[in-house]
């Protein structure tokens, strides 16, 4: 867009930003978070997902980022004695989860589902897991029961403990230890837009997916948002009459001071735009050397429209219109530029 030197409208830079998720930076808020100071969200610290409560949030770091806090260990135990009629098998994994009957079954379930479903419900989780007869299955959890996982706190500090025996020790254990690592509540997340793709279906999605629709369609808060980010990264931002288009462009626009000049080629440039504005270059050619024109007579037109464009006397556009800036005093060009400014400030 620097080296161009073209025009782009405003809506249609945000709406490039906007086509592609990885391009945002995505801010979310309650909408009530003006009149209820306790209306927070939650963030997962070691990925920047947003989450509405902080219990979602430390669900999904104890799903996804637990070995950025604990060494898995394997313990060999007494494998369950007695004799059991049947064991519950998650559908989703596969992984049998005991015998109801068992003291450690409703432990299994929580593990199993904060590790690998903690974004279903407990209770679907729950209530879709299928309950298995055959012995041979019943065996192969015994078997199973014979080794158990514990949880080592990596970078334990004294008087911290050395190991956790399930995974709800281990999560009371961040909570307590580790919460400044975990999770932080704040009114309002910033977040890279690439994760939207990631968060966990739900009222929080759909309504960032819900925004991100309407302001594809018109962008008008993407616009005001980019406006001072366009401005620090060196564009300079005007409007096509006093309540028209904004545009944006690396170089300054300069309107025609009516007491300046310009060569007899440059005038008839401008005298051809004022008249028919929307011209390409190549009409613009045409109309001032004329079609039987030599070579030289054409290069020089095209040389004084790339000198008027890159000192913002004449706009081109992506789609190759050109547009002159209008005849105007330098201290109305000032007093304009001074009300984008202030429109830019607002818009921070």
């Amino acid at each position: 867009m620097k080296k161009s030197k073209m025009t782009y409208e405003l809506f249609e830079v945000a709406r490039l930003i906007l086509d592609k998720e990885d391009r945002l930076s995505i801010v979310i808020r309650h909408l009530d978070a003006d009149v209820r100071p306790d209306a927070l969200l939650a963030v997962s610290l070691p990925d920047g997902h947003p989450f509405l409560t902080e219990a979602e949030a430390v669900s999904h770091v104890m799903s996804r980022h637990l070995d950025k806090f604990f060494d898995v260990v394997e313990v060999e135990v007494e494998a369950p004695k007695g004799s059991f009629l049947m064991v519950a098998k998650c559908r989703e994994t596969g992984k049998l989860l005991g015998a109801p009957t068992h003291h450690s079954y409703q432990r299994n379930l929580r593990e199993h589902h904060a590790r690998h479903c903690p974004n279903v419900p407990f209770d679907r989780f729950k209530g879709g897991l299928e309950m298995i007869r055959e012995q041979e299955s019943i065996d192969a959890w015994l078997k199973s029961m014979s080794t158990r996982s514990e949880y080592a706190p990596k970078d334990r500090k004294e008087g911290e403990p050395e190991r956790l025996e399930s995974i709800d020790a281990a999560r009371g254990f961040l909570l307590a230890f580790r919460k400044d690592q975990v999770v932080k509540l704040h009114p309002w997340i910033r977040f890279a837009g690439r994760l939207l793709e990631e968060l966990n279906p739900g009222p929080l999605r759909d309504s960032v997916r819900f925004a991100l629709e309407n302001q594809r369609v018109f962008p008008l808060e993407t616009a005001n948002g980019i406006r001072g980010r366009l401005r620090k990264e060196g564009f300079h931002l005007y409007k096509k009459g006093s309540k028209g288009i904004t545009y944006a462009c690396s170089v300054r626009r300069r309107c025609r001071d009516p007491k300046a000049t310009f060569s007899d080629s440059m005038a008839k440039i401008f005298d051809a735009l004022d008249r028919k504005p929307a011209q390409h270059a190549k009409d613009i050619v045409l109309s001032i050397a004329g079609e039987q024109a030599e070579d030289a007579a054409k290069t020089a037109v095209l040389a004084d429209l790339s000198f008027l464009i890159g000192e913002g006397y004449i706009a081109n556009l992506p789609d190759g219109r050109l547009f002159a800036q209008p005849i105007l005093s330098s201290q109305a060009q000032a007093k304009e530029e001074a009300a984008n400014d202030d429109a830019t400030e607002e818009s921070k």
